[in-house]
Order: C-alpha cells, then sequence, then structure tokens
C-alpha cells in the first residue's frame, strides 16, 4: 500500500502531511506509521504526521501524531502548515479546521517577502499556577493542550544551558501530569520579545512550537512582564503572537520541504 505525503515545516518544527480530502482514510494504524516514518536514521523524518480530511461544515480536520506515535489535541504550527496548502488547494482566503481541541481559523498574511499564516488558538487556560516539579516552578496551561511553562531569569547574553534536553523528559513525564505534558523554558528579552526552549510531549526536543510559544507569551502577559504582542525566539526561528479581546493568535511563515510516497 503506497501513501502520497508531503513535508512541511515552521521554524523547523516539521510534520508530514496526507490528504486524505476526496478519498476515505485507510483502516491502519497511524500510531504505528508516525513512530515508523518519523525517525530521522530510518524513516522519513519529522516531529509527527498530520491526516487532513474532510468535514461537512468546515475545509477539513486534521489529526496530529507525534513522534512517539501518541496522539495530540493540538498543534500550533500544523494549523499552520494546514491553512498555508487548504488555502492554495482550495482557493480560499481563510481556513477553517476542525481539531481534537476544536475548531481554528486561519488565513493568508502577505507581508514581506514570503507570506505569513496567521491562525487563532484561542484562549489559554490556568490549569495551575506556581507549580512546583523537578526543582522547577511554573505554571501549567492549557492552548487546547497542556504546558507547562517555566520562566528563568537568564542574562540577555541567552540561556546558559539546554534547558529543554536535560530536564523536559523528567518534567513531561512527572506523575503531576498524567497524561503528560509539553514543557517551555523561556526568558525575557524585552516587553516585547522572549526566547523559549521547547520540549514537546512525545516528539522531544524540538525547533519550535506554535501552542508552546502562545502559552509561555500568555504567562509572560499575565505577569505583566510582556506587552499583547510579542515576537518569540524559538530555536529555529520566531513567530509573533497577538492578542484581540483575550484570544490569542499565532502568525509566523511555513514553508514546504518536498512531497513524495510512502509504502507500508
Amino acid at each position: 500500500m503506497k501513501f502520497d505525503f508531503f513535508k512541511m515545516q515552521a521554524q523547523g518544527n516539521d510534520y508530514l502531511f496526507f490528504d486524505f480530502l476526496d478519498k476515505k482514510i485507510p483502516a491502519i494504524d497511524f500510531s504505528a506509521l508516525s513512530l515508523k516514518v518519523c525517525d530521522r536514521h530510518f524513516g522519513v523524518g519529522a516531529d509527527g504526521i498530520v491526516l487532513i480530511s474532510a468535514d461537512s461544515e468546515n475545509d477539513a480536520k486534521m489529526r496530529i501524531f507525534n513522534a512517539d506515535g501518541s496522539e495530540a489535541e493540538m498543534c500550533g504550527t500544523a494549523l499552520r502548515c494546514v491553512t498555508s496548502y487548504l488555502s492554495q488547494k482550495l482557493k480560499k482566503a481563510e481556513i477553517s479546521v476542525v481539531t481534537k481541541a476544536g475548531i481554528r481559523e486561519g488565513k493568508l498574511i502577505f507581508e514581506g517577502k514570503n507570506p505569513n499564516v496567521k491562525v487563532g488558538i484561542g484562549k489559554p487556560e490556568i490549569l495551575k499556577q506556581e507549580l512546583k516539579v523537578e526543582g522547577f516552578i511554573g505554571d501549567w496551561i492549557s492552548v487546547g493542550n497542556p504546558h507547562f511553562v517555566i520562566f528563568l531569569e537568564e542574562e540577555n547574553s541567552g540561556f546558559k544551558r539546554n534547558y529543554a534536553r536535560k530536564f523536559g523528559k523528567k518534567i513531561e513525564r512527572n506523575t503531576y501530569f498524567p497524561e503528560r505534558t509539553n514543557v517551555e523554558f523561556a526568558r525575557i528579552i524585552s516587553s516585547k520579545t522572549i526566547e523559549i526552549q521547547i520540549w514537546e510531549r512525545g516528539s522531544g526536543a524540538t525547533l519550535a512550537c506554535g501552542t508552546g510559544s502562545v502559552a509561555a507569551a500568555f504567562v509572560g502577559m499575565r505577569r505583566k512582564r510582556l506587552e499583547k504582542n510579542v515576537t518569540v525566539k524559538v530555536p529555529g526561528g520566531e513567530v509573533k503572537i497577538s492578542v484581540e479581546n483575550g484570544f490569542f493568535f499565532l502568525s509566523g511563515e511555513v514553508f514546504k520541504v518536498f512531497s513524495g510516497k510512502i509504502e507500508i
């Protein structure tokens, strides 16, 4: 059995996409498929896979599987990539997508050399404040999926160490989080800019995370250390976060890398 796919990335956060808009989704184990094809040495290599399928009331549905085979509720990067892909395929300016976290909308914004994709992430929810886990105090936030955000008082020269790789896995799997959690280590650069390191639940250390960027910005704003429109620097680049009536938006560039076929 062969499947067409295409690979896209945003700030280095990369996914393999399978378009089932015009066909039936096959009855296969997509968790096992994700585990296989996302391997960067023995597979294609990606942070996860995304299934795009038809919906009667919206432009599409999407399901996200992490590199370890687990299924995610939401992914800001995948949503931006799907928005870009569908906008071109369907020739529509605005796109609505059904996720496990609800309906999300996005659109292309033509500014500068490459078009940016702006998507609505929603209103973050505080699950627990000032929670101490593995020696770090952070806020546990939901933006459709869970994030544990830790602000560090680092020098402006940058992070002193790779906190995500060193501590991310332990925090993700701490017993306080029965379904595990994403983890962000953040530092303030200015009232308009922060930098984060990311450990994604099910994918490990990644170069970017859209929902993680929103979660970190939300915590910084609640602490009155950030303005309402901020830049979030991630290892793979940067994204913009804006807020309108408490609703958070995420924007940034996305790129198609290549397309191909996978035989199973």
